[in-house]
């Protein structure tokens, strides 16, 4: 895979931690590869980010992973507030409403192609290869709902929630734990599971709106079913399905 290295951000700084544990993935939302350069790379906009892939598979540097890219904002995973300093943040050439509003043949195998260096280079695992709005889900929607997750999820180079089989006997201690805990309404269980699984709660806990925006970020990341609208007892179930996904790895190890 050859890098561009034509144009360079200087909107970056120091990373406050040695470790790099997450890729981001946002969608640049302007209509053309060289307005997204422009805006990326001019001071008075403070954004940036590692990477830009174009709509043709071109994969643009466009900052040091040394260094701190400003791709994040405010953000939040799995207790970690300053995402910027532990991520590398990957922007796509992408505008729901304009031309390039596709995902391309050539863009998504650069894509490919840059995460499975990413993910070998600093040994990444496929469940902290995220969405924007995974980090920011009352704030953010990119990479959007047409992204292909699926691609990604079945080269394991992002998490997918897989059917649970013969653990009848995991799952029910660990419900059990879930009522003794006094989780007892499905929306207390969602909150602590979608908390357990790395997503920020806060403002959901106590308004129903940001409720609301918090399981559509999830909804827009993981599509266990054709139609990943769900009603609130499939949704109940998928993330019900992706915590206990974690928990039995944990109890198998």
């Amino acid at each position: 895979m050859k890098l561009i290295h034509n144009f360079k951000s200087p909107n970056f700084n120091k990373r406050k931690s040695n470790s790099i544990e997450l890729i981001i993935i946002h969608y640049t939302a302007l209509n053309s590869l060289n307005e997204s350069i422009k805006y990326l790379c001019s001071k008075k906009h403070q954004v940036s980010s590692h990477y830009l892939i174009s709509n043709k598979g071109k994969v643009f540097s466009l900052v040091s992973e040394k260094k701190r890219a400003w791709h994040a904002g405010q953000s939040y995973w799995k207790g970690e507030k300053d995402i910027n300093s532990i991520s590398i943040g990957i922007e796509i050439d992408y505008c729901q409403f304009g031309k390039n509003n596709q995902f391309t043949v050539r863009l998504k195998y650069s894509l490919i192609s840059l995460i499975k260096k990413l993910k070998k280079k600093y040994n990444i695992l496929p469940e902290n290869i995220l969405g924007h709005s995974d980090i920011a889900p009352y704030r953010k929607i990119d990479p959007g709902k047409n992204f292909p997750w699926d691609i990604l999820e079945n080269k394991k180079l992002a998490n997918k929630i897989k059917v649970i089989k013969n653990n009848k006997a995991d799952a029910k201690i660990i419900n059990n734990w879930l009522m003794k805990n006094k989780f007892k309404s499905n929306k207390r269980k969602i909150l602590f599971m979608l908390n357990f699984i790395g997503y920020d709660i806060s403002l959901a806990s106590n308004n129903n709106f940001y409720f609301n925006q918090l399981i559509k970020a999830y909804c827009l990341r993981y599509r266990y079913y054709k139609n990943y609208t769900y009603n609130k007892n499939k949704i109940f179930y998928v993330i019900e399905l992706h915590f206990f996904n974690i928990m039995l790895t944990k109890i198998k190890k």
